[in-house]
Parts: C-alpha cells; sequence; structure tokens
C-alpha cells in the first residue's frame, strides 16, 4: 500500500515496507518507487538515481498518512513508466 510520508524535509508517495527483525539504529524500512510530491506533480526519488528502493531508517519518516486521490494517481502513472 503506499503512502505519502514527510522525510527528511522531502513530502514523498512511496510503497513502505517494514524490515523485520532489525537493530536498533539500523535501517528498517524500504521505500519502493518513490517520488516527491509538490503542487505541481511528483518527480522521482531520490533525483539523479535510477534506485526504485531505498532502505531509511523509520526515526527518519516524520508524518505518515494515506496520500490524495489526486497523488495516488500521480504516483501509479510514474510508477508506470520508471517499470518500462
Amino acid at each position: 500500500m503506499i503512502k505519502l510520508l514527510k522525510f527528511d524535509g522531502h513530502w514523498l508517495v512511496a510503497e513502505v515496507e517494514e524490515i523485520p527483525g532489525t537493530e536498533l539504529g539500523d535501517p528498517d524500512c524500504v521505500l519502493k518507487y518513490a517520488c516527491e510530491v509538490n503542487e505541481d506533480g511528483a518527480l522521482p526519488f531520490p533525483p539523479y538515481s535510477d534506485d526504485t528502493e531505498l532502505v531509511v531508517r523509520s526515526e527518519n519518516i516524520t508524518i505518515l498518512s494515506e496520500p490524495s486521490a489526486m497523488f495516488s494517481a500521480l504516483y501509479y502513472d510514474l510508477k508506470g513508466k520508471r517499470e518500462e
């Protein structure tokens, strides 16, 4: 399921998966096909990279919620283009 999240000062829409059995302080989440979103649309995140899976620490995620229908649609459109 995709989520809207604030990660290290960036608003992202991504599939979020927990990594079970991690040690305290280790990366414990995977963000798949992350897109940075703003009023103008969505762009792949991180910029300048073709990576589609980012391993991060959940402590760097400060807000986690459901994205609006508009940003969900933008996410799936951008994800489809990256999978081609």
